[in-house]
């Protein structure tokens, strides 16, 4: 429904069906820290995995795991413990990051990847960028967030 208000405004409202997601958050529990999250849309593996390879080496990162979302989407985690500020300077520098996803990061002041699945898609560990430097933290220390969304699943 739209409203138009003394020829110069407009108003408008609508409604739509949401979905409950579920997604891994940056902040650590109990934590000013940080873990490293990336989103990766449409993009082939190879470039993916160069573009983590090369943060990886320049910033002295521990392993870094990649799972597939869904066809040319890939999301990875490294488990490490840093300021807001330096995930975001790290992820600035990652080639081939989604743009939009870092843009909402740091407008929000952290960052979510998904976890839930949307239409009948699986998370697969694809690759394992393995690293002689140690995990500063675990999975058990990151954060979970339930959220609703209303774009049934094309990219949320």
């Amino acid at each position: 429904m739209k409203i138009d208000i003394f020829n110069r405004y407009r108003m408008s409202f609508y409604i739509s069906r949401t979905e409950k997601r579920y997604g891994v958050c940056s902040p650590l529990y109990k934590s000013d820290k940080h873990i490293l999250l990336w989103d990766f849309d449409d993009t082939p593996l190879i470039k993916v995995i160069d573009s983590l390879l090369l943060v990886q080496l320049s910033y002295k990162l521990p392993t870094i795991y990649i799972l597939e979302s869904s066809k040319n989407r890939y999301h990875a985690y490294c488990f490490v413990s840093k300021t807001l500020q330096e995930i975001i300077h790290i992820l600035s520098c990652t080639q081939e990051i989604d743009l939009e996803y870092l843009r909402l990061g740091m407008v929000r002041g952290y960052y979510t990847l998904r976890f839930s699945p949307r239409k009948g898609e699986t998370f697969k560990l694809i690759k394992t960028l393995k690293s002689d430097i140690p995990e500063e933290t675990s999975p058990f220390d990151v954060t979970i967030n339930q959220y609703y969304t209303t774009n049934k699943g094309d990219k949320n």
